[in-house]
């Protein structure tokens, strides 16, 4: 349906970028498939350009390796998790009550480096990762349109760059993005900025508005 979307459009694309993860690279190809079937000329449609960049970080690793210190630290979080047990059996995507409480606790100590010692990739390290292709992206012809297939927290970091938010307005943007959700931005004279944000306008039913 994006892909069809974006035929309709007839928007061409000067370079196509996806995350390694197979979700970021499928979506990626089933769009660009839509946009063949539509009748666009194979070779204005660039190859997939796969770069890790823009992969989403490991909330199971997060979960790993802070959920039983913060179980430990905090007798709110160890009763949230046990719920978030039980509810994620009925629904395994679930990001309501217990699990969207410790999901925000979760990301909230890791951004804020709450346990020094933590042995994994680092909020600020993976921030910085995603936002590299800043430098890239801003040498290309400012005509360009280029494609990105990412995830929620790619997503929030660069919209956050645009308007300057804290670490804690970027979770919430997290928090809210749809799954195959668009935003546009635009990089004008070395400018990051925001033209729209999280639109759904091919997907018509409501039914179809999902999250992670």
């Amino acid at each position: 349906m994006l892909g069809g979307y974006l035929a309709e459009r007839k928007l061409v694309f000067d370079a196509v970028y996806a995350g390694s993860l197979n979700r970021q690279r499928r979506t990626a190809e089933l769009a660009l498939e839509a946009l063949r079937a539509a009748g666009q000329n194979l070779k204005e449609i660039p190859e997939i350009v796969v770069d890790e960049r823009w992969n989403e970080f490991s909330l199971l690793d997060v979960y790993r390796k802070l959920a039983p210190r913060l179980v430990a630290d905090s007798e709110e979080f160890a009763c949230d998790y046990e719920q978030m047990q039980s509810d994620l059996i009925s629904d395994p995507h679930t990001t309501r009550g217990a699990a969207g409480r410790c999901d925000r606790a979760l990301i909230e100590a890791w951004m804020g480096n709450c346990y020094p010692d933590y042995d994994g990739q680092l909020w600020e390290e993976f921030r910085a990762r995603a936002h590299s292709g800043f430098e890239d992206l801003s040498m290309r012809d400012p005509n360009d349109n280029v494609a990105i297939f990412t995830s929620a927290t790619p997503i929030a970091i660069w919209v956050g760059a645009a308007l300057e938010l804290s670490n804690e307005k970027i979770l919430r943007l997290m928090a809210v993005l749809y799954n195959s959700g668009i935003s546009t931005l635009k990089i004008r004279r070395g400018e990051l900025l925001l033209l729209d944000f999280n639109t759904t306008p091919h997907l018509t039913s409501p039914a179809w508005i999902t999250f992670r």
